[in-house]
């Protein structure tokens, strides 16, 4: 391969590895440099597709359908057009038809050959400049499958900036998607990279939603602790990369937008994994058998989802019959709902039981979602073996006659299960039911497999980001109502009765109806509740869950809350009430509502409410105002709402479904939301031992309690507070520049300090109001005023003022004991131009070294993938700061040399605002300040007369044009003004002069000589 040799070096640790790896004979991509790619593929900056690559695939992969050049071109033109990125995934799914003429039938159009890799071009290259109109970008690695780019890599490294990671890569992918649009028009996802990490997403998404590719399968020889060659050799792989495109992208509705959403790794090899399973038809059907634990809020339905998509696509399964079962209404209409929302074809939801059989009898062809009700014992069977059974909740549904009968009517089908909990410890039948069958010994006892791999337990999902770790605390109230509590409760609580009255009260009420519903409980809860909300949940935004006994104790709550809060603070949900039946109390039939509106209730519950006022009498705003949604047992599975942050609960829950419901509050939502919080009223927690049977090897930490946030608080704020001792803890502007000085002479600390304070501020976000906060809270406010000082230091062109994304409760405490408009008046930012460094005369040498190498740094750092000169500069200002960093320079040589910088980026700045004939006659003078200003003026004027004969839209991407202009530019140099010695080769001035043209795309006769 050939590669600009500046590219290539010490520095650029990131982007050559992965070049490298890529055009290993494993992964198999073949690489063209930048120059290389210009020259044989594109006319313009603004196409981003290679058409002669795709043209000639298009008749490759299409003969007897495109058989000309110009039907390919009809289909090159029709691609051109596309701007929706779900329709080009449709296209290079080759699922689109065209119709050349009216006399023929519209016919299929393949892009990609998913059968035969080598039937397709897989190029890489890198430093592919995209021009958006307004914004000209470069992009680091790009992997283009036809002609197509499918995945842009954005490659940072810590040797350039300290403090660099992959999210500044997934900034660039979000501000690439602003500025240049149709880079991504036919994207499958973008990889953010620095050294040691890799994440994967979808452009301009938030940070929470990019994920780790922890496989490097199939290649068993790369580590999978090795998180960037893993996710590399994982996503790059030539197959693959074209199952994620063909199998493994989906577009769901959420909130009324669309939303794509692209596999995570264990969804896509556990799929693969059930696919490889079924189709497997000549093997018995004990062999086409799986149990798949992905834990509860990773995924597991659209793992299902991405099955059935790609088992229904399968040539070998022949239009196979695939199975959804599920075991409620609510979870049907929820799995339905998402292969709905995804525009998956041949779906359908059985109506009833008859229903169902209808189809099964009819040979129905495509997905159905049914639940295990609808089997029933003697049914007729289906021998059919390329019927599929995808079963959700597994541990439930196949226990008893049901389960039998589902397995009695589907005899040859497949069957894999789901659950998103592992394996009970005296659960022998789950495994019996789902697991594959592996030996039978001489006895006649076989041996099942326990799960499918890959397996996906609570510690792998909050390791990769997918759920987010539980805080629990108890309540302070002491109201436990688990096992022997129970009963001391109860005698504490009716103490006042004689011995007689309470047992006559235990006859006629279980002892645990009777406390649940005792007044003094109920208020004493629900005020906690209130008070816990209105100070943790409410300030940044939250909202929150209560779990309760029966649907009696909800409407005892919402009663409650409402008298604390308001009506509108809470919804109360549970299943449909017999209004007929006298036994329930008229106060629960009060809060009885029908099932459509239940569900409108519920889906604008996830919601945040409008700012807008003529939005306010809408009915969907009452729900989306409400704060706290209060349940028995309708959603403690299946309700997926990332704006959950916290569960109040008081029901003693167990096991597989503790584990469900509490997974309500483990969603990620934004950069807020850090952990899930449980108030424990019934005492659960407190006997987690005996609430879950479970092999703790396989479960992991569930929960941790809320004491160790506090002593990760304690412990950071100490780590921060050490590497300050030597310093006062006083906020004047000499004090606070010490500090910062000190950071720009020790990088290490710098990062200690900026990530130790993030954890700080997270950790506070969560704990606030808390005692425990008092003795810290003169430390946090003097940090927090320290941090706003560095960071308008240090990154002087980043938004200064408080953001959503420092929480409510730290913005409360900045505005009430830091004034802001000081800090702004003692530490000016000033523009990069040319007073810029006068501006700095006064200040003392170790701020003004802060102050301009931020700046530059922060300037470069955007300009660097806009402007290939930035990269030069962007080289020097690291070998400075590597000088500083080695003690060779500093002093008065180390602002020498930052100044002398400040002014070649200043010219640059400059240069992009002048006419290109100045520009020219500035460098002239630059490097002969010998000459005159006019003679200076004639050389430019004489350039740019010979630039007009060669300068054709889009120029700069020919080789041959830009050499014919090179020597034009030496020939005029030496005719025309030998003298000024501007025409050596050592003065590199012939070369600038050809970058600044090319950095304006001067274009000359073409048009008409407006260019400047």
């Amino acid at each position: 391969m050939t590669v600009t040799a500046k590219r290539w070096n010490e520095e650029n640790t990131v982007e050559h590895p992965i070049i490298e790896w890529l055009v290993t004979p494993e992964l198999g991509w073949r690489f063209e440099n930048q120059a290389e790619v210009n020259e044989h593929y594109r006319t313009d900056e603004v196409e981003v597709l290679l058409l002669p690559i795709l043209r000639q695939t298009l008749k490759d992969l299409n003969p007897g359908v495109i058989t000309d050049d110009a039907r390919a071109e009809v289909i090159v033109t029709k691609l051109r057009g596309i701007r929706d990125n779900a329709e080009w995934i449709k296209w290079m799914r080759n699922e689109e038809t065209y119709k050349f003429s009216s006399d023929e039938n519209a016919q299929p159009i393949r892009l990609m050959d998913y059968d035969d890799l080598g039937n397709n071009d897989f190029l890489t290259t890198n430093q592919f400049w995209v021009d958006g109109g307004d914004h000209r970008i470069r992009t680091d690695v790009l992997l283009f499958v036809n002609g197509i780019p499918l995945m842009n890599i954005e490659a940072k490294t810590t040797a350039r900036d300290w403090h660099n990671d992959w999210t500044e890569g997934a900034k660039q992918c979000g501000r690439y998607l602003r500025q240049a649009g149709q880079l991504y028009h036919s994207n499958v996802f973008c990889v953010a990279v620095n050294e040691i990490t890799l994440r994967y997403g979808v452009p301009g998404v938030k940070f929470h939603h990019w994920q780790t590719w922890r496989s490097p399968n199939p290649h068993s020889h790369i580590e999978f602790d090795n998180e960037l060659m893993a996710g590399i050799y994982g996503l790059c792989d030539r197959g693959n990369l074209l199952d994620l495109l063909g199998h493994f992208v989906v577009f769901d509705q959420e909130q009324g937008q669309r939303i794509k959403k692209v596999a995570r790794w264990q969804q896509f090899w556990g799929a693969n994994e059930l696919v490889k399973r079924a189709v497997d038809l000549d093997k018995p059907r004990g062999w086409r058998r799986g149990l798949v634990w992905h834990t509860q809020g990773s995924g597991k339905s659209l793992t299902m989802l991405f099955a059935a998509l790609k088992m229904w696509f399968h040539s070998a399964l022949g239009q196979p019959t695939i199975i959804i079962v599920v075991d409620r209404d609510q979870l049907e209409d929820q799995i339905s709902g998402q292969f709905f929302r995804t525009n998956t074809e041949n779906c359908c939801v059985t109506t009833s039981r008859e229903d169902l059989l209808a189809k099964l009898r009819e040979g129905y062809r495509g997905i159905i979602v049914t639940i295990m009700q609808k089997f029933q014992p003697g049914d007729f069977q289906v021998d059919r073996r390329n019927v599929i059974v995808l079963v959700d909740e597994a541990h439930r549904t196949q226990e008893g006659d049901l389960g039998n009968a589902m397995r009695y009517v589907l005899k040859e089908a497949s069957l894999f299960g789901f659950t998103g909990t592992p394996i009970e410890l005296d659960d022998r039948n789950t495994p019996r039911a789902f697991g594959r069958e592996l030996s039978t010994d001489d006895t006649g006892v076989t041996t099942f497999e326990r799960y499918l791999e890959p397996r996906y337990s609570i510690t792998d999902s909050i390791r990769d980001g997918a759920t987010l770790r539980l805080m629990w605390e108890p309540s302070p109230r002491d109201w436990k109502l688990w096992g022997d509590e129970l009963d001391a409760k109860f005698e504490a609580a009716f103490a006042h009765l004689p011995e007689g009255e309470r047992e006559q009260l235990k006859k006629e009420s279980a002892v645990i109806d009777v406390m649940v519903k005792l007044p003094q409980r109920i208020t004493d809860i629900a005020t906690e509740v209130a008070d816990h909300f209105v100070k943790h949940v409410r300030p940044n935004r939250f909202k929150a869950m209560l779990v309760c006994y029966n649907k009696e104790t909800v409407a005892l709550y919402k009663t409650a809350l409402d008298e604390l809060l308001g009506s509108e603070a809470s919804i109360a949900i549970f299943s449909d009430v017999n209004m007929r039946d006298e036994n329930v109390p008229q106060m629960v039939k009060d809060l009885n509502i029908g099932k459509e509106t239940r569900a409108k209730m519920i889906r604008e519950f996830k919601k945040l409410p409008s700012n807008k006022t003529e939005d306010q009498d809408r009915e969907e705003e009452r729900w989306r105002r409400a704060e706290i949604i209060i349940v028995c047992d309708m959603l403690l599975t299946g309700f997926d709402a990332p704006i959950v942050q916290t569960m109040y609960l008081d029901k003693g829950l167990k096991n597989h479904t503790l584990l469900q419901a509490i997974a309500r509050v483990n969603r990620p939502y934004n950069e807020l939301k850090k952990e899930g919080v449980i108030r424990d009223f019934w005492g659960v927690f407190s006997h987690l031992n005996e609430a879950l049977r479970y092999d703790k090897s396989e479960l992991g930490e569930v929960a941790f309690p809320l004491r160790v946030v506090r002593e990760e608080f304690k412990l950071h704020m100490e780590t921060v507070l050490d590497m300050l001792e030597d310093y006062e803890r006083g906020g004047s502007h000499s004090q606070l520049m010490r500090i910062l000085a000190f950071f720009n002479k020790n990088e290490p600390v710098r990062d200690k300090f900026e990530n130790g304070y993030a954890k700080i501020r997270q950790l506070y976000e969560l704990l606030e109001p808390d005692d425990f906060l008092i003795p810290h809270r003169a430390d946090y406010v003097w940090l927090s005023k320290l941090y706003m000082v560095y960071r308008k230091k240090f990154y002087p062109l980043d938004k200064f003022e408080t953001s959503p994304e420092d929480g409510a409760k730290t913005r409360e405490l900045i505005r009430e004991h830091i004034d802001v408009d000081q800090i702004k008046q003692e530490f000016p930012t000033y523009v990069l131009d040319e007073n810029y460094l006068t501006k700095l005369d006064d200040i003392d040498p170790d701020s003004k070294a802060l102050d301009i190498e931020a700046m530059l740094a922060a300037e470069l750092k955007i300009r660097v993938d806009e402007d290939p000169q930035a990269e030069a500069l962007s080289e020097k200002l690291k070998r400075i700061i590597d000088a500083k960093r080695n003690a060779a320079l500093a002093g008065v040589a180390l602002i020498s040399a930052l100044e002398e910088l400040a002014g070649e980026v200043v010219d640059l700045i400059n240069e992009g605002k002048k006419p290109v004939g100045e520009s020219i006659a500035h460098v002239a003078r630059e490097i002969n300040p010998s000459i005159t200003g006019e003679l200076a003026t004639d050389i430019a004027t004489a350039i740019i007369a010979e630039a007009e004969m060669h300068c054709f839209p889009n120029w700069h991407l020919k080789s041959d044009v830009k050499q014919a202009l090179f020597l034009g530019i030496t020939t005029v140099l030496v005719q025309q003004s030998k003298d000024a010695n501007l025409h050596m080769p050592a003065t590199g001035f012939a070369e600038r002069a050809m970058r600044l043209l090319e950095k304006t795309r001067y274009v000359g006769m073409a048009d008409d000589g407006s260019s400047s």
